[in-house]
């Protein structure tokens, strides 16, 4: 595969692949007899979506620049959805003054995803660099 076309095949896995896991996740979470209301799944999908289109972007740009810190940008991207997640999801988590393993999973399942993602494409990147 071309190297020009990493970025569209990076979008279209990432978009396709988060589309599909957010409704198999709520298809379980229903079939399971779970609220979704509380669960901030749309708010956990679309912030794991857009950092990684962040964190894949700030690679892509700058592999030729910075070869040698690419590993350390997705490092940083990671700490960066962590921070993310720890200020816009885990206050709402966190309301009853317990964490849950469904409300882990909320999070966790996309972001998983999307590490492993961005792993792969990097890997690419830093065979074709």
């Amino acid at each position: 595969m071309k190297f020009r076309y990493y970025p569209a095949l990076f979008v279209s896995s990432l978009l396709l692949g988060l589309v599909v896991l957010f409704f198999a996740q709520i298809w379980l979470l229903e079939n399971k007899g779970h609220q979704l209301a509380g669960l901030q799944i749309v708010k956990s999908y679309v912030l794991n979506g857009i950092m990684a289109l962040i964190v894949f972007f700030a690679i892509y740009i700058f592999r030729n620049k910075h070869r040698d810190l690419l590993g350390f940008f997705f490092l940083g991207g990671s700490l960066i959805k962590f921070t993310l997640f720890f200020i816009f999801l885990y206050p709402g988590f966190n309301q009853d003054g317990n964490m849950e393993r469904l409300e882990f999973l909320v999070f966790f399942v996309p972001y998983g995803f999307a590490s492993v993602l961005e792993t792969f494409f990097l890997v690419k990147l830093l065979n074709t660099v």
